[in-house]
């Protein structure tokens, strides 16, 4: 994933005298950066992980699923602040009735 591209769309979004947006834009380039560290991380160790404690032996989830779902949350909420564009959603109106209540038996 190119971050240069990403960053600059940011940057385009936001006002480039706030030190604050700035920021905004940083930590969600970081963001960004641990949520493919994690994936690289969960395909090289699997997703569910041998746990050997002495003469015990289980498989849990790998820990590195449920941060990289917290971190989705937190880059979806850093887009909101984004202002990225919703998609538009076609009203369907309906036409005009030609009948009128007194038309029901």
């Amino acid at each position: 994933m190119d971050h240069r591209k990403i960053r600059r769309e940011l940057m385009q979004r936001i006002d480039k005298k706030s030190a604050v947006e700035k920021e905004k834009v940083d930590r969600y380039i970081s963001l960004l950066d641990v949520f493919y560290q994690l994936d690289e991380s969960i395909q090289k160790h699997g997703v569910m992980l041998k746990i050997q404690n002495g003469s015990q032996t289980y498989w849990k989830p790998n820990p590195g699923i449920a941060e990289k779902n917290r971190i989705n949350s937190a880059l979806i909420t850093l887009e909101k602040d984004f202002k990225m564009p919703k998609i538009a959603q076609k009203v369907v109106k309906t036409p005009p009735s030609q009948y009128d209540s007194s038309d029901l038996v």
